[in-house]
């Protein structure tokens, strides 16, 4: 029974993960596009998603985390291919992560941000990596 619990507790945390990750990818896009001037509006958006990553998206990582290694431990499921391979997507993703909230407090404080590769393409990174994760959750072909 505490596996289902786990694995809901799982599921939900990384819904709300990814889609905080989505908005942070968002917030970086609309800040490099904007114009100079724009920018200052576009502060009070940082700030109000700088909110919702520390209260929402952050504890949802920690919870994705800990659920899934609690289930790792407790099921025995560690030597599958299939679940090496999605904790390395999920592994990239928490580095993106890191990335993406490092940006938006540069670009709340008004400071300029660092022009990353994978944050410029955050959102696609973030689209595919959820499309693996739930190939090898669902399907488990390895």
């Amino acid at each position: 029974m505490i596996h289902e619990w786990l694995n809901a507790l799982h599921l939900i945390a990384g819904v709300l993960w990814t889609g905080g990750l989505l908005a942070l990818a968002l917030v970086s896009v609309v800040f490099r596009s904007a114009g100079t001037g724009a920018k200052e509006g576009l502060r009070t958006l940082a700030v109000a998603v700088q909110k919702w990553n520390r209260c929402i998206t952050s504890p949802a990582m920690i919870l994705l985390w800990v659920a899934g290694i609690w289930m790792i431990v407790s099921h025995g499921q560690f030597p599958h291919a299939w679940l090496l391979i999605k904790m390395v997507v999920v592994l990239v993703l928490s580095a993106l992560h890191g990335l993406l909230s490092g940006n938006l407090r540069r670009l709340a404080s008004g400071q300029p941000a660092k022009d990353f590769a994978l944050v410029r393409n955050a959102g696609t990174v973030i689209v595919i990596g959820v499309i693996i994760i739930g190939i090898m959750a669902i399907i488990r072909p390895f």
